[in-house]
């Protein structure tokens, strides 16, 4: 079931990422965990499965970071007026049992960080990042979307800013400099990156957070299937622990 939605605004975070603002009409069963994520309907263009980036609780106000990849992100972007959102989909992550957190971004997966870390300051839990992006001008600053970050390691393919290369490179470079400082790693990303952290970083606690064409929401189309596993995203996942999904992520 659809919750209304009004949009009541759109920041422009960089060349590429835009922050879209929601106030949701209809008040959600339950706060949003970290990492889970809403379809949005925009009227008479597209449905579009987003992670949540935020969630003020007393304004009912819903967050996402959007990045044009085709009409659907564009009418979210450029379109006013009234939405539906269903959701909060999928597990999220729990970060009661960690106390310093090592979050992994490619890209548009900086998206869920401003709740992780809301949701790990409540629960006195340290969050650092790692964020990698093709080029420096799709960079932003991330303490202003989540201010209460603590580090933030940035890597760039066009060497333009930060580290030269990957995301995936560099954190497994700061995971062997600081042996024990993070209690859990967090990746959100392309698979590509996913595969590398999981081969790299082995048996720690590492969470891979997944994508996937998400229709239902609620297991029944199997449009979300995660194969060769008998898994769907939206009702197993989007986060999986490496062991779980890795065979997922081997290309194919």
């Amino acid at each position: 079931m659809y919750m209304s939605a009004q949009k009541v605004s759109t920041v422009k975070l960089s060349s590429t990422y835009y922050k879209v603002d929601f106030r949701l009409l209809d008040k959600p069963r339950a706060k949003p965990k970290p990492l889970q994520f809403v379809n949005v309907w925009i009227p008479l263009v597209d449905e579009v499965p987003m992670s949540i980036s935020d969630y003020e609780d007393c304004e009912d106000k819903l967050s996402i970071i959007v990045k044009v990849v085709g009409e659907g992100t564009r009418a979210l972007v450029e379109g006013s007026g009234y939405y539906g959102v269903k959701g909060f989909y999928g597990n999220g992550i729990n970060v009661e049992d960690y106390d310093s957190v090592l979050f992994v971004a490619g890209g548009v997966g900086i998206a869920p960080l401003p709740l992780l870390v809301k949701r790990c300051l409540e629960a006195n839990c340290k969050v650092d990042v790692v964020w990698g992006v093709r080029s420096g001008d799709m960079l932003f600053n991330v303490k202003s979307i989540a201010p209460g970050v603590n580090e933030v390691y940035v890597a760039t393919e066009d060497c333009s800013i930060g580290y030269c290369g990957l995301a995936s490179e560099l954190a497994s470079s700061l995971i062997q400099k600081y042996p024990g400082r993070w209690s859990a790693i967090v990746a959100v990303g392309p698979k590509p990156m996913l595969r590398a952290l999981c081969e790299n970083l082995g048996d720690r606690d590492v969470y891979v957070s997944l994508e996937a064409i998400v229709k239902c929401g609620l297991g029944a189309c199997g449009s979300c299937t995660l194969k060769p596993y008998p898994k769907l995203l939206c009702r197993d996942g989007p986060v999986f622990k490496c062991g779980e999904i890795i065979d997922h992520l081997k290309p194919p």
